[in-house]
């Protein structure tokens, strides 16, 4: 029929395998769509959680010392935990500016 090396068959059977693989792929995806998931870890992935980080942690952020990381774990401490990282401007000496540098560091999840 055709008369093709073995190279070449093989040529052709790897690109045909490569685009049942392509298909198949984009068939789960569409079925099983982790998109969301991988998206909603890589938010989340290396921040500080104020719900479980001690003084030290707290630290670590972007001028927050001592003195307002010791208050950050008092407030936790007196109401609970966290639901959301905006209640952190309840606490005296979190002005907007402050906020505004370490809320990319940290969630509350």
């Amino acid at each position: 029929m055709f008369n093709l090396t073995h190279q070449e068959r093989q040529v052709i059977l790897f690109l045909v395998s490569v685009g049942f693989l392509g298909i198949a792929i984009n068939l789960l995806i569409k079925k099983h769509s982790h998109l969301e998931v991988v998206t909603y870890i890589q938010q989340d992935f290396g921040k500080i959680n104020l719900n479980e980080a001690d003084v030290q942690a707290l630290e670590s952020l972007p001028g927050i010392g001592e003195k307002l990381a010791t208050a950050i774990v008092d407030y936790r401490q007196a109401h609970g935990a966290f639901k959301d990282i905006e209640e952190l401007k309840d606490i005296k000496g979190i002005y907007p500016y402050r906020f505004n540098k370490v809320k990319d560091y940290l969630t509350a999840k």
